[in-house]
């Protein structure tokens, strides 16, 4: 088959493409999305027109392990299997023309993507006590060292300098009960207004909080939050840092106490000064307090704002311990489905641009989410708990399935589909977590090699010309 051939089938198949099995959800949202913000119109014969652009940058999130090629490649290879319109292996596109779509289609179509896709998760059930729990975390992102991305997003500093590779600064508010993010926020990792905390509070400007049940670890502990928390109908259950001091006032039955809260908050009645200077108010909020002792770790107290006293101390303060499961969705992300073969850049975010990595975390957060969303759908059906079916043997299922799926016909695709989700629920995790604690220890020692800058670059060197054959003496002179 020539390549004008190829081209002309690429072009059908992209005109009307969707990647199963996340089409149902994903698709109606993508084309209104470009319909939104008018960039759902392509330069005829092209290739790469909007939705099959999108659905490309959403796989190089899938498949970490592919390069721009390889994944539109895999994107169609069912078709090459099922309508046997392809040949063998196709250069469908240069890198060069995809990196320059990308930045085309931009960031905004994701974000507000993202956005379209978390709400229509809604409701969301409920797990303690009629209450939604959602964890409030951080983490990090690392991506190729680029100078565009280390200006943008800047590098932590280490005991040598700095770091490797520039990172971003991530924060994520999980839904418990499905694992699902329910919104994100990142930013440089260095500069003002960057920290977990500030990110936190632009999580808080635009969600609903009532009815949600925040957990939070100490760092991100703030008066303010809480304060916004509670008088937008929220709860909170936080590590009280060692520095907050709270005013104990009544013991319940369980060993916890009421406490009174006292901070300072922005008061929006007052206008700003002339110099733009802010007026702030003291107000108190009632909390309990619970005092936490476990073997091997500073005893603590744990804040909530659930007062009702038919909660026990002990309920919440094992409910906390949920907090964790944050760091089991990091590990996903970070360590299964952004996994990198050996040889390939050891970083979690494969852009070079700082706008592609904008698009890249959104794409990134949606896939997630997508194959969330499948391992609910499967749990639902089959009377499971999506936390208890293998994020990564599902992750294989899906990859397996998504080319053969994308290229069979509608009603074919429905019974496979189904077929899909009772493999996935098939994917039971063999055992449950493991009452363990483990060292925080690493066994990686430091490198005898000189630390790479950006001052080393590879040289051009012909061995052929530059080496010599040297005459040495028995005295070990040379001639």
């Amino acid at each position: 088959m020539d390549i004008t051939s190829v081209a002309f089938a690429v072009t059908q198949i992209g005109a009307t493409f969707s990647l199963a099995p996340f089409d149902a959800v994903l698709q109606p949202l993508i084309e209104e999305t470009l319909a939104e913000l008018g960039k759902n119109h392509w330069r005829r014969g092209t290739l790469l027109i909007p939705a099959l652009l999108v659905w490309l940058v959403l796989v190089l999130t899938l498949r970490r392990d592919l390069n721009y090629d390889q994944a539109l490649n895999w994107m169609v290879s069912g078709f090459r299997w099922l309508e046997d319109i392809l040949p063998a292996k196709a250069k469908l596109v240069s890198d060069g023309t995809i990196s320059h779509a990308r930045v085309k289609l931009g960031v905004e179509v994701f974000r507000v993507l993202w956005h379209k896709l978390v709400a229509s998760f809604r409701p969301l059930p409920a797990d303690f006590h009629g209450l939604i729990s959602a964890i409030f975390d951080g983490s990090t992102g690392t991506m190729p060292d680029t100078e565009a991305n280390r200006a943008a997003f800047g590098k932590p500093k280490a005991r040598t300098g700095t770091a490797a590779f520039p990172q971003v600064r991530l924060m994520g508010l999980l839904a418990v009960a499905r694992r699902q993010l329910l919104d994100i926020a990142f930013a440089p990792y260095t500069g003002k207004s960057t920290g977990e905390r500030a990110l936190l509070r632009t999580i808080l400007a635009r969600v609903t909080c009532r009815g949600l049940l925040f957990l939070m670890d100490a760092g991100l502990y703030a008066f303010d939050v809480l304060w916004d928390i509670t008088q937008k109908g929220g709860q909170v259950i936080v590590k009280v840092p060692a520095h907050v001091k709270f005013k104990r006032t009544q013991r319940l039955s369980d060993g916890s106490w009421l406490a009174e809260l006292t901070g300072k908050v922005l008061d929006p009645t007052l206008p700003p000064t002339p110099q733009g200077r802010r007026h702030w108010k003291t107000v108190t909020l009632t909390v309990r307090v619970i005092w936490i002792e476990i073997p091997g770790f500073r005893p603590f107290w744990l804040m909530t704002t659930l007062l009702d006293p038919t909660i026990t101390a002990r309920e919440i303060a094992l409910h906390y311990h949920r907090r964790w499961d944050i760091e089991i969705v990091y590990d996903e992300i970070k360590t299964h489905q952004c996994v990198t073969l050996r040889g390939q850049a050891p970083t979690t975010l494969r852009s070079k641009l700082p706008d592609l990595v904008k698009q890249e975390i959104y794409a990134l957060a949606i896939t997630y989410n997508l194959v969330r969303t499948l391992i609910s759908q499967a749990a639902a059906e089959h009377g499971q708990d999506p936390t208890t079916i293998s994020f990564l043997d599902a992750l294989q299922h899906i990859l397996d399935a998504a080319p053969i799926l994308t290229a069979a016909a509608p009603d074919h695709r429905e019974l496979k589909r189904q077929y899909l989700l009772t493999l996935l629920a098939d994917c039971q995790i063999d055992r449950p977590r493991r009452p363990r604690l483990n060292p925080r220890v690493v066994k990686v020692k430091m490198s005898k090699w000189a630390r790479k800058s950006a001052s080393h670059h590879s040289e051009e060197r012909d061995i052929a010309k530059q080496l010599k054959i040297v005459d040495v003496g028995l005295d070990g002179a040379t001639a």
